[in-house]
């Protein structure tokens, strides 16, 4: 991957020492490039977990909760979204399938993590009818 800044990196450069007025509007965005770039759901996740530590808040601005249905279809995807990526990441490349195997079932619990993260830190009832 080159040179594809670490979540870290982008951490440092980006996140930290913001302030509530500057993490609202980057929560938000996050959001919109969420829904338009689900395959990228553990490093938004990760973003937006970031800005909210720093923010020291967990309120969510009101796009999530009227993305609401669709992060719960991205969340309900996640298994078939992860393995997809993964496979595609490693096709050709000549690594064993049970390790690729191992890949998929790191990346689905590693993910399903960030979403709980997310589902239990917010002041959104995600399961709510």
């Amino acid at each position: 991957m080159g040179g594809l800044p670490y979540i870290s990196d982008f951490d440092d450069k980006h996140v930290h020492g913001i302030s509530y007025e500057q993490g609202y509007p980057m929560l938000i965005d996050c959001c919109e490039v969420w829904m338009q770039y689900p395959q990228n759901t553990f490093e938004l996740i990760n973003i937006m977990s970031s800005i909210r530590n720093m923010m020291s808040t967990n309120t969510f601005p009101e796009i999530f909760i009227e993305n609401k249905e669709n992060i719960l279809t991205i969340y309900c995807d996640t298994e078939n979204r992860v393995r997809t990526l993964i496979n595609r990441v490693y096709e050709g490349e000549g690594i064993e399938p049970q390790l690729i195997q191992r890949f998929i079932a790191s990346g689905i619990e590693d993910e399903k993590l960030m979403f709980a993260e997310l589902f239990y830190r917010s002041n959104i009832d995600w399961f709510d009818g």
